[in-house]
This record gives C-alpha cells, structure tokens and sequence, in this order.
C-alpha cells in the first residue's frame, strides 16, 4: 500500500502544473535596478542551445517545462555588455529562480556601415532565409497597418538612416538571434505575429509602432477673446487655486528694415516707475508675449538685439493692437534648435509610455532629417515624487540624438500613487539645469504628463518662478495631457504654455489607447497622429523664413486675419510629403500657398464646402502658409512639407 501511494503521488507530481519543473527570474540594470525589458534570454547545455525567450514589460522571463540539470543562462541586450551564468542548477518539480544584472558600462554598440547606397543592403546570415527592407512611407500609403501584407519569411540586417549630413543608409545588426520573425520599418524593429504587428525600438525600448497616440492642440494665445472669457468664467476657481491668471497680454512684432524677422530680440514690459514686469525674447517670428500683473497700464516696452535698441511707449494691449518695431538687424540664417522632453514616469502613466517612447523616437528623427545642416540638440527628463526610488533622472541637451533616444529607452514607469508628482521639481531642473543655447532659433520643453504638482505654497511659488524663468530665456512650454488629467490641472498647463508663448497639446480617445482623456476645453480641433504632432510644432518654431527684398504686394495685413476662421478648415495630412487635403465646411473666395519668403507657390478660385486636394511632391522642404480668404478676411494654416528618406 506504501508503495502504491508514493507511485500515486510521483504520478501526480509529473502531471500537476505545481509540481512542473521551471526556471524563471527577472533581468535589471545593474547599476539603476531598472528592468531591461525585451532581453534576450538564452538557455544552454554543454554550450548547446537548448531554449530561449525575451523579458517582458516588467523585466521577467520563463522557462517552463525545463528537464533537471545544469545548464548556461545567457542574456544579451543592445548596449549592455553580455552576461553568461554558468552551473545554474534546475532541480525537478520546482519553481527555480535566477535573477540576473547586466551593465552597460564600457560598452561600444558595433555598426556594419554601408556606404554610397541610397538604399540599405540586406545581408543574409546562415539561419535565415530571406529579408526585405520597407519604409514608413509605403505604410502610410497602404490601406492597412497589418504587417502581414509586408511581411517577410526571416531577417538578418536592418538598414537606418545616418546621421544628418550623410548620404546613404548604416546596417545595424541585432543583439541576439530569436525564433520569431524580425522587421524593420525605418529603423524601428517589428515583430509579426499572429497578423497583429508589435514593435520595439531599434535601440530598445517599447513595443509597439510609432504612429499609434492620437492628439489635438490648441492655442489660446490665437483664440484669446475666450481664453479671457473663461477666465471669469469656468476657470476661476483653477485660476485662484493655482494663483495663476495670463491676462494682461501686450504683444509685439520685431522686424528688421527687410521685413525678415529678428529671434532672439530681448523684450522688457516696464511701468511708470521701470520696473521690468515681464522679460522674455522673441521668436522665430520676431513675436514675444509680455505680461503684467499690475491694474495700471504699462510705460513701455524696451527692445534690444546686438547692441541695439528701440522703445515703444504707451504699449497696446493685445486685443487692441500688436505693437510692432523695426530695427536695423542683419538678416538671420540661424536655425537651430534645443528640445527638451520632460515625461511624468509614475506608475499612473503606464498605459501610456511604451507609446510614448515609440513616438518620441520618431518624432525626434524626422525632425533630424528635416533639418539638415541645422544644429538640433536634444535631451529628455524623466520624473517621478518626492517618496519614490528616484525623483528626476535626466540626459543633458546634445548634439548626439542617439545618446537621447538610449536614455529614453532605458526609462520605464513606477511610484507615484497619490496623484500628484514632482512636476515642480522637474520643470526648475530642466530649465535651470541645462545649457540653453541663446542663439536657437527655438528653445522648446515638451511636458509629458497626466497628473498635476502638489497644491502647496512653496510649489505654487517654484512654478511661477519656472515660468518666470522660461520666458527670461526663451523657452516655450508645451504641455502634452495624457490620461488622467482633470480641469484643473488642464488650466494649469494652459497657462504655462500660454505664459511662455506655446501651445497646450492633449491626448484623445481616438487612438484607443490607455485610460480616458477628457475632452479639451476647446474649439474645433484636428486630431492627428501625436508624433506628427510634435514634428509639426517643432518645426513651425524652428523654421526662420530667408530674408529677401522680394515681398508680395498681396500678403494679408494683420487687420485681415481672423483666426476664427481656421474652425472652417481643416489641412491633412500636416505635415505632408505629396498630396494633402483641404476640408472646407463652408464656401471660400480663394486659397493662395505662400512659401515663408512670400512666394506664391498655388492658388485656386471658388472653393466650395468640401475636400481639395493639392500635391506638395515637388515642393521643397519647410513650411507654407495657406491663405483662405472669404470676403475681406484670411485665415492662414500652416503645412509642413516633410524631406522624405
């Protein structure tokens, strides 16, 4: 009987999942303890490969129904230094654990460069079968996202664009070997499987295909008669809990005697007294927003660009007039850059980030190409709260976009809990900390986020002082909602995108993707892809317009212009690289495309309500201004024609 139940219960262990045999463990960062996510894990007897896996989003891997023995774990990761544990014992019918910390110190990623083709080579190694190379714009141009109508039998290389400056494409080779299908679309790897499409960065990083986030923008610096409405309105409780009210707004225009815009002009709004209320520079369209809290209107605004100087008494306030200078400025040919990402990376962000990450790498690249000799430096911030693991871990603005995109990968999301994060303390360090080039002809933050800061005296006076401090040295805050955010911490991001001069960008619903997002408090506004979002914004502040003495006659005054208008049109896809849409929901006169010297590039009579179609394919790269005009009004919408690969 003895006998019969030990043989009972060996059968029952073989056949019951709590007596498998396993091995399992977690992957991290040796020196942040940060999980590697989509390691390769390899598992090997006598040097034989006996299975193999990837982590997942949490830095874990398995393997299951593993025979007893010894074996060999390998793990291999891009950028991090390979790591082999040799004896690991799995003993049978139990749930074995080997957690395991690689480090990426001292390592040199190795590059296969091609040089002189236009188009990556693919090389076929011995395990694979055959490869294919696609790009984005052959995506963007099919009627599906399925990857399986691209889909190839094996790959070995991917091909990706070089840096700025250089012709041809570089060849990188994957870290490790896998079982599954690999493709690269531009430089981001997709893996295909079971028709549904997964993607992960080249670099590391997220799983899935840039071009999936869906966002809106709008600005309430164009839409200003009722951003002061619902300041008296909607928005005065969040306006005095913030303590916090862009209302007094004087804005002026600097031109230089060619009528080219002159960036980086300094603008000081003083009273009676010269005491400076406000002090910023201007913009890549000679354009700077000065406030005062004061009842009493201002004395003057004093301007002063390379030595000289000019004063405008008795300024105009906004809805009255923009006041406006000309100084006798040479000519600017700078356009330049410094974008600054800074990303709430609590827990609560966690349906968003890997999302996040793959839009951000695109973005970033795209903008590259599309400023080619220009200087374009960039760095990211990452935070979370005071009682987490770390409150802000950041990568320093840079030439070396690379060095950006690594950082980003790297960073997941955790802590946080109780709402509100350290925003405060992220926004100072980005703007205090970092080396802010006073010669870009734009300086932008873009912050990430779906939480508000801490409602605290001190916290309310550090981000007051940070908007102080943005505008002093010219840079534009452009928050990005995403899921989570109420109507109170909308106000507070509205406001410091107004205070210094940007615009408020939100996550939609459109994309299905994370938590709820509330609808903005806004106007009519176009949805589109986040990370042709963020191209777009960078560019329309990056780009200077070339000075030229040949102006049309016929470019719209200010008086002209109602920006009411643009709820009537909608332009897609912006930016474009050939043909693009109008979407006219009433009659217009006339459309004329403008380049930024004046330049009629097209114009087309009578439009009726509806979609018209225009093809920029042989247009040069940069941006154009479209002016609908219907009676003796114009509305001017932007297009950013994109540089293709």
């Amino acid at each position: 009987m003895k006998t019969t139940l030990l043989l009972l219960a060996a059968w029952l262990c073989g056949a019951a999942a709590f007596c498998q045999t396993s091995l399992s463990g977690k992957v991290v960062d040796a020196e942040s303890g940060e999980p590697i996510l989509f390691a390769s894990v390899a598992l090997y007897t006598n040097g034989a490969l006996t299975a193999g896996t990837e982590t997942d989003f949490d830095g874990n891997y398995s393997f299951s129904n593993v025979n007893p023995g010894t074996y060999e774990v390998e793990v291999s990761y891009v950028g991090y230094a390979k790591r082999r544990v040799d004896g690991v014992e799995v003993t049978a019918g139990k749930a074995n654990s080997l957690d395991i910390e690689i480090s990426s110190a001292g390592v040199v990623l190795q590059e296969v460069v091609v040089t002189d083709y236009k188009v990556p080579l693919v090389e076929q190694d011995n395990l694979t079968s055959g490869g294919m190379i696609i790009t984005s714009d052959q995506i963007r141009n099919l009627p599906t996202r399925n990857i399986k109508s691209l889909a190839a039998t094996t790959a070995g290389l991917s091909g990706r664009k070089k840096n700025k400056g250089r012709e041809g494409k570089e060849i990188s080779i994957r870290s490790s070997r896998s079982g599954a299908t690999d493709y690269y679309i531009d430089g981001v790897r997709v893996r295909g499987e079971g028709g549904a499409a997964t993607v992960s960065a080249a670099r590391s990083g997220p799983t899935v295909l840039a071009g999936q986030l869906t966002a809106g923008e709008w600005s309430d610096l164009d839409n200003w008669a009722t951003w002061t409405e619902l300041l008296e309105e909607d928005f005065l409780p969040f306006a005095q809990i913030w303590e916090l009210a862009p209302k007094n707004r004087y804005s002026v225009e600097v031109k230089n005697k060619k009528g080219a815009p002159v960036a980086n002009c300094r603008a000081r709004l003083k009273n009676s007294t010269g005491k400076i209320l406000w002090s910023t520079l201007t913009d890549n369209n000679g354009r700077a927003e000065l406030w005062s809290a004061e009842a009493a209107p201002p004395q003057a605004i004093e301007l002063e660009y390379e030595g000289l100087k000019a004063r405008i008494d008795q300024p105009r306030p906004y809805l009255e007039a923009i006041n406006q200078s000309r100084l006798t400025a040479e000519c600017q040919e700078n356009q330049s850059a410094d974008v600054f990402l800074v990303v709430d990376a609590t827990s609560s962000m966690s349906d968003e980030i890997h999302y996040l990450k793959a839009e951000l790498e695109d973005a970033m690249l795209r903008v590259e190409r599309n400023l080619p000799g220009a200087e374009l430096r960039t760095g990211a911030l990452f935070y979370r709260d005071h009682q987490d693991d770390y409150l802000t871990r950041s990568s320093a603005l840079s030439p070396i976009l690379d060095s950006t995109l690594a950082f980003i990968h790297r960073q997941s999301a955790g802590g946080g809990g109780d709402g509100p994060e350290a925003v405060e303390v992220a926004l100072k360090e980005a703007l205090e900390k970092q080396d802010w080039n006073p010669q870009a002809s734009a300086r932008l933050i873009f912050l990430i986020l779906d939480a508000p800061p801490h409602q605290t005296p001190e916290i309310r006076q550090s981000l007051q002082q940070s908007i102080q401090k943005a505008a002093e040295i010219g840079v534009r805050i452009i928050p990005v909602a995403g899921s989570g955010i109420d109507k109170s911490t909308e106000y507070l991001m509205k406001a410091l995108a107004i205070s210094t001069n940007g615009s408020y960008a939100f996550l939609t619903n459109h994309s299905g993707i994370g938590g709820g997002h509330i609808e903005p408090t806004a106007g009519p506004y176009d949805v589109l892809l986040l990370n042709d979002l963020m191209v777009k914004l960078i560019l329309e502040n990056v780009i200077m317009p070339p000075c030229s003495e040949e102006k049309s006659p016929e470019v719209p005054s200010a008086d002209q212009l109602n920006p009411a208008l643009l709820a009537q049109v909608k332009c897609f896809p912006n930016p474009a690289t050939g043909p693009f849409y109008l979407r006219l929901e009433q009659d217009f006169d006339r459309v004329v495309i403008r380049n930024l010297e004046g330049k009629l590039i097209q114009e087309k009579e009578k439009l009726k309500k509806g979609d018209h179609e225009f093809n920029a394919d042989n247009w040069a790269p940069g941006l154009y201004l479209l002016e609908l005009h219907k009676g003796d009004e114009v509305a001017v919408e932007k297009l950013v024609v994109e540089r293709t690969p």
